[in-house]
């Protein structure tokens, strides 16, 4: 999704109020539509990425789970930074929860590979990072 796309949504959304007509965004998940005194005929199909968030972490709660790495792309412009940002804003404060969010380059060596499988290893388990002799 990029950032035009999230511009549209939220102008369409507002001038949809305006003129009083239902609005129903596929996949129009900026936080700033979440406001129901300006966006007030929007139906929400699927949520913000607020909602996706919070809805995860109702889910790690559930299943007490406090060790949390995220992995995406590192291309602000992805759609899944648009769901991992309101997640790393929500969980990275909460003492509640260890949380790491890894941004892959599109095009990884064998070398960084390793450095994440390892950090995920540690983050999600609990154990020290493993440091290899050179």
């Amino acid at each position: 999704m990029s950032k035009l796309r999230c511009t549209v949504c939220v102008v369409s959304g507002y001038v949809v109020s305006y003129w009083n007509r239902p609005f129903f965004p596929e996949w129009c998940g900026d936080n700033t539509l979440d406001d129901p005194e300006t966006y007030d005929t929007m139906v929400r199909i699927a949520g913000s990425w607020n909602g996706y968030s919070e809805t995860f972490k109702l889910v790690a709660e559930q299943y007490d789970w406090k060790h949390i790495v995220l992995i995406t792309d590192e291309r602000s412009s992805s759609s899944c930074w648009y769901i991992a940002k309101p997640l790393n804003d929500l969980l990275a404060n909460d003492d509640n929860y260890t949380f790491t969010w890894l941004r892959f380059s599109s095009d990884p060596t064998n070398k960084e590979l390793d450095d994440h499988l390892q950090q995920i290893r540690a983050r999600t388990r609990g154990a020290s990072l493993i440091t290899t002799p050179r």
